[in-house]
């Protein structure tokens, strides 16, 4: 089953020239009129492979093949995050179709329905909507923000109408991603088969000192809250080295009042991610650097408080999934090896309602969600002809 390398890099090329920004990479933000070209852009390709399309309530875009039972999917999301790089994302809808244009060319209609997915949003990157694809086709969405309707209706979709998004009948979803990492790069290996998706903590630190004159407050009588929270944030990363791999806590973002160069500051608010493939390591995770932030917090005589923003378990992939995935690999000439997914992807919310399975093929540098972001051709292609003998082990 041949793969055009040439096809799958100028496919790529297309998509990320839509949006493209003038200081680099580009922005495709849900229901956005980069994002509308780019949902037509795909939907011609589907059409052009012979799949007959359709675009769901929430603007998904599927392309199906007839066959008969549950469906077999592939895909990823069409969205990307501001200054966004040319394959996250874009690379699984790419190989996807270019994988089941190769087999319906070698192989003919497929026993199994076959669909290719460009879901419409993952990236969170214009509202507060991370993974609205998937989760419309879990029917997990309860409440839809005025501004997401509003945009929806100017795209000509109907939020009343969200729940008709919802399936039953997937039976399996596979995704083809790079890593975002540096972990396969470095190590020389050229694809990984995902075992889980690593469990999130979102957390939001407020710490309140007391805001004084820069000048007269001698340095034993300040209640400076950045100076607690700069001693929390040493305090977390030490945290996460200590445990070790695969743990990891990062302080994003930082906020400060007064913000004023001669005033001691007198609160403080931090955000924490915290990511581990095991609940039980993330909750440990978690329960050190609450404890440790609190005793810093009464050691410089500062008020803390630590409230959860956001919270996901570790996803499992399927083990059958990952069973496949490995022998196509095989079959291809290649040993995959393991690995965990320290990203989120929809696979962890497509993994509620059907067997899920993903693939990685290394980033160079571990740069993503930049215009930085790059892999080897050789690899996008290794990539997208394994993904092309998984499918044909699962529909054919």
């Amino acid at each position: 089953m041949g793969i055009d390398p040439a096809l799958l890099e100028r496919r790529l090329d297309e998509l990320y020239e839509i949006g493209a920004e003038p200081d680099g990479g580009a922005y495709r933000p849900l229901y956005g009129p980069a994002w509308a070209t780019a949902v037509e852009r795909v939907e011609r390709w589907l059409k052009d492979a012979g799949l007959e399309t359709r675009r769901d309530a929430v603007g998904n875009l599927w392309g199906r093949v007839g066959g008969s039972g549950k469906a077999i999917v592939t895909g990823s999301h069409i969205d990307t995050v501001r200054h966004g790089g040319r394959l996250d994302g874009a690379l699984g809808i790419v190989a996807g179709l270019t994988a089941v244009e190769a087999l319906l060319r070698d192989k003919g209609k497929p026993k199994r329905t076959l669909e290719v997915v460009a879901i419409c949003e993952e990236e969170g990157s214009r509202f507060a909507t991370n993974f609205w694809g998937s989760r419309a086709i879990t029917g997990t969405i309860d409440s839809v923000d005025p501004e997401v309707a509003a945009a929806m209706r100017e795209r000509g979709l109907d939020p009343a109408r969200i729940a008709t998004a919802a399936r039953d009948d997937i039976d399996t979803f596979v995704e083809l991603h790079i890593e975002q990492g540096a972990v396969l790069e470095s190590s020389g290996t050229p694809l990984a088969v995902v075992t889980t998706i690593v469990g999130t903590a979102q957390l939001e630190v407020t710490v309140t000192g007391q805001p004084d004159h820069a000048g007269t407050t001698p340095m034993d009588l300040r209640r400076d809250a950045l100076a607690g929270a700069a001693a929390m944030v040493q305090a977390i990363e030490s945290i996460a080295k200590s445990l070790g791999k695969p743990a990891v806590a990062t302080v994003g973002k930082l906020a400060v009042e007064p913000d004023q160069s001669n005033v001691v500051p007198g609160m403080v608010v931090f955000t924490i991610d915290l990511r581990h493939p095991d609940l039980s390591g993330r909750r440990a995770l978690e329960e050190r650097i609450r404890s440790l932030c609190t005793t810093i917090s009464q050691e410089r005589r500062l008020g803390i408080a630590i409230r959860t923003l956001q919270e996901k378990p570790p996803v499992a992939m399927h083990p059958d999934v990952r069973a496949l995935l490995a022998r196509a690999a095989k079959e291809c000439g290649v040993q995959a090896t393991e690995m965990v997914s320290g990203a989120g992807h929809d696979a962890q919310v497509l993994a509620a309602r059907c067997k899920v399975g993903m693939l990685f093929v290394p980033s160079i540098r571990g740069r993503s969600h930049c215009p930085d972001e790059a892999t080897d051709p050789a690899h996008l292609v290794l990539g997208t002809q394994v993904l092309t003998r998984a499918l044909h082990l699962l529909a054919w």
